[in-house]
C-alpha cells in the first residue's frame, strides 16, 4: 500500500522536482509524480510552449535553450522532436547529402548563401565543401586566383604546406590543385624512394648505424621506420642475461661484442639505453 504523503511534502508538488520531495519523504519517485498527476499539478520546471518560447527550438542548442527557459535539456529536445523541428548545428540530413555534378558545377559560381537556399543546406555545409575541393568563394568585383606556371611547377616538388606559405592560401586548395592534376604528394613520393625493397631488406640483416652508413637515411628514421613496421634483425629481438648487462661499461663494446658474437653497435645501443658509459683502454703492444 503506498504510503501516505503529508500535507508538508503535497504542498511542495510542483514545486521541487519530484526526485527531491520522493528523498525527503522516503518514497518512490513514482509515488510522487502519481500524487502530482492526480491532482494536475504540472512537474517542476515545466514551461508553457508559447510562439515566443517555440520559436527559440533549433536556433541554438537544446542546452542553451534549456537554460534560458528555465527547463531540462530533456524537456526542450522532447518538444522539438515532437514539432519534427531539426537540431542545431548540422542535421542528418545535411551530413548525408550527395552532391551531384550540377550541384558541384555552382560552387565558386553562385554564392555559399544562394546553394545552401537552393539545397536547403546550411551555407557553411557549403563552404566547407567547397574548400574541400580548392574553390575560391565568390566575390564581387575580384575574379579567383589562378595559378601560374611557377606556382604550377611547385607542385609535387614542394610540400603543400610550403607552397601554401608562399602563396598565401590555404594547404587544402594546395592539396585540391595537386590531386586535380594528378600529380602524387613530394612527401609520399620522397618515402617510396627512400624505403626501396633493398633498404628494407638490410632492416632485417644490420642495425640501424649500419643501415645509415650505407644508404645515408638519417638513424632516427630508419628507427622509425623499424618499429612503425614491426621489423626486427634476423627476426627476433636479442635476450640480454643479467651477466652479459653486467659486462656493459666494464670492458671496450669491441670485446664485449667479441665475447658475446654480435655487433659492436648492438653492444653500444644497450649500453646507452642503460646509460651505462662506454670504457676504453689502450691495448699494449
Amino acid at each position: 500500500m503506498a504510503k501516505k504523503l503529508s500535507a508538508a511534502i503535497s504542498k511542495q508538488l510542483g514545486k521541487l522536482p519530484d526526485a527531491e520531495l520522493a528523498e525527503e519523504a522516503g518514497v518512490p519517485v513514482e509515488e510522487i509524480q502519481i500524487a502530482r498527476q492526480k491532482r494536475g499539478i504540472v512537474p517542476y520546471g515545466w514551461t508553457k510552449w508559447t510562439k515566443k518560447n517555440i520559436a527559440l527550438l533549433g536556433t541554438r542548442s537544446d542546452v542553451d535553450v534549456a537554460a534560458k527557459l528555465g527547463v531540462t535539456k530533456t524537456a526542450v529536445s522532447r518538444k522539438r522532436t515532437q514539432l519534427g523541428i531539426e537540431p542545431f548545428g548540422y542535421s542528418r540530413k545535411q551530413l548525408r547529402h550527395r552532391w551531384t555534378k550540377p550541384q558541384l558545377a555552382w560552387l565558386g559560381k553562385l554564392s555559399d548563401a544562394e546553394i545552401g537556399r537552393r539545397l536547403e543546406l546550411d551555407a557553411t555545409t557549403v563552404a566547407s565543401k567547397r574548400e574541400s575541393l580548392g574553390i575560391d568563394p565568390v566575390r564581387k568585383g575580384r575574379p579567383a586566383r589562378k595559378w601560374t606556371k611557377r606556382e604550377l611547377g611547385w607542385l609535387g616538388k614542394l610540400s603543400d604546406a610550403e607552397i601554401a606559405r608562399r602563396m598565401q592560401i590555404g594547404r587544402r586548395k594546395v592539396i585540391a590543385k595537386r590531386q586535380s592534376l594528378g600529380i602524387e604528394n613530394p612527401t609520399v613520393a620522397a618515402t617510396k624512394a627512400r624505403w626501396t625493397p633493398a633498404v628494407v631488406k638490410m632492416l632485417a640483416k644490420m642495425p640501424d648505424s649500419e643501415v645509415s652508413e650505407i644508404t645515408g637515411i638519417p638513424v632516427s628514421a630508419i628507427s622509425g621506420y623499424r618499429s612503425r613496421h614491426g621489423i626486427r634483425i634476423n627476426g627476433k629481438r636479442r635476450t640480454w642475461t643479467p651477466e652479459e648487462i653486467k659486462m656493459l661499461g666494464k670492458k671496450p663494446d669491441e670485446e664485449v661484442a667479441e665475447l658475446l658474437g654480435v655487433k659492436k653497435e648492438t653492444i653500444a645501443t644497450k649500453r646507452r639505453r642503460l646509460r651505462i658509459d662506454a670504457v676504453t683502454y689502450e691495448r699494449r703492444a
